[in-house]
């Protein structure tokens, strides 16, 4: 286990020093990020100057409902859209050999080996967020409260990292899938709102298909008191299970894989 930690701590570097040689670019999208943020705040302002809540959900609970989005918008971009990305190419272009020919578990090398630094900005504005609207809640989250929220939080990216390596794994047999990416991004849009505001069908959709209630909403509800215990269990037990299956899936990929002298 240490061994990976160390890999890890080495692809973070060389991040870093990727980034570091196109300076204007990686400040020119923590400015693009900034702009994102005073984007959400106005959003949030554009609803509550008319309304005092929102389905039920208030302001402060509403602040911790996008803090959460921009954490997990931040997460993903920080390293699980770069490096599904890099996979599509790689089994497109037959690049993928090099990864299988490392010695260390593929699926660890390939979901790891990138990350987009300047992300982390979303992750900490996300997470500021939070705190501002934990500290105007009526009730200030208890311990159990926090616990179940951390929880929740870990089993969502559980959840989308097995989603989107099962979206990555498709490239063994689609050739382009950047379509389906930019579906998913659009989708993911719903998840700054609850997903108790949508009808039936689109709740369901965005809660079974789309896994989003499981990314934002739930977490948003465990922290302010909301959620309902059989959902902490049903988000762990969901989280087990895809990853599971989208690690089964990888692995029936990686037997349809030709390579680059196929």
């Amino acid at each position: 286990m240490l061994h990976y930690f160390r890999i890890l701590g080495l692809f973070a570097r060389v991040s870093i020093q990727n980034d570091a040689a196109y300076r204007a670019d990686f400040f020119s999208s923590l400015v693009m990020s900034l702009l994102g943020f005073t984007a959400e705040l106005l959003n949030l302002w554009a609803i509550f100057s008319n309304v005092r809540s929102f389905n039920n959900w208030s302001v402060p609970q509403m602040v911790v409902l996008i803090g959460i989005f921009k954490t997990i918008q931040g997460m993903i971009g920080l390293f699980i859209a770069p490096n599904m990305r890099m996979i599509m190419e790689d089994i497109r272009d037959g690049r993928l050999d090099f990864a299988i020919l490392k010695p260390m578990h593929v699926q660890f090398y390939a979901s790891v080996r990138r990350l987009a630094f300047w992300r982390a900005t979303d992750v900490v504005l996300g997470l500021a967020m939070i705190v501002v609207g934990c500290s105007r809640l009526d009730v200030f989250p208890t311990v159990g409260m926090v616990s179940s929220f951390l929880v929740m939080l870990a089993a969502g990216m559980v959840i989308i990292y097995s989603f989107w390596l099962v979206l990555a794994t498709c490239a063994f047999w689609f050739t382009r899938l950047s379509n389906i990416e930019m579906v998913f991004w659009n989708l993911f849009e719903a998840g700054r709102y609850p997903v108790d505001i949508f009808p039936f069908g689109i709740r369901f959709a965005l809660t079974y298909v789309v896994p989003l209630a499981f990314l934002t909403t739930y977490p948003a509800a465990a922290l302010t008191g909301r959620m309902e215990f059989n959902w902490l269990v049903v988000t762990v037990v969901l989280a087990g299970v895809s990853l599971v299956v989208s690690a089964r899936f990888w692995q029936l990929g990686l037997r349809h894989y030709s390579g680059a002298s196929a």
